[in-house]
């Protein structure tokens, strides 16, 4: 247990503390949480407006389409883990409810990852 602890924890907030690898860590500002949400928004636009936009005006943009999507995925899956890492560091008393929407996220990221695994594959 850390020495900085107000309350005692609960099992569920150790097991989970252990596997973000925040276990011990000192609660910190969320302030840095800003750049992964700004990063997220940038890949999600790119993604969801300007793939999908560009894809009729520049049919070589195919070929580029997937990989694209592929690398901002997984940039988005990575950010979604640094955030929450960012929210359990925090202590931040909303974590379990951002941790089941970044699970939602992750789930979602995880599909779209292996659909564009087997159609770059296949």
């Amino acid at each position: 247990m850390s020495t900085v602890e107000a309350h005692p924890r609960s099992a569920a907030d150790r097991i989970a503390r252990r596997v973000l690898r925040v276990e011990d860590a000192a609660p910190r500002a969320l302030m840095p949480l800003k750049g992964s949400l700004i990063i997220s928004a940038v890949r999600c636009v790119i993604t969801y407006a300007l793939v999908p936009a560009l894809v009729p005006v520049i049919s070589g943009l195919g070929l580029v389409a997937r990989p694209l999507s592929l690398a901002l995925s997984v940039a988005a899956a990575v950010m979604a883990v640094v955030s929450l890492r960012r929210v359990w560091l925090a202590d931040w008393s909303g974590r379990w409810g951002y941790t089941a929407f970044i699970g939602v996220v992750l789930t979602v990221l995880a599909v779209v990852i292996a659909f564009d695994v087997r159609a770059l594959a296949g």
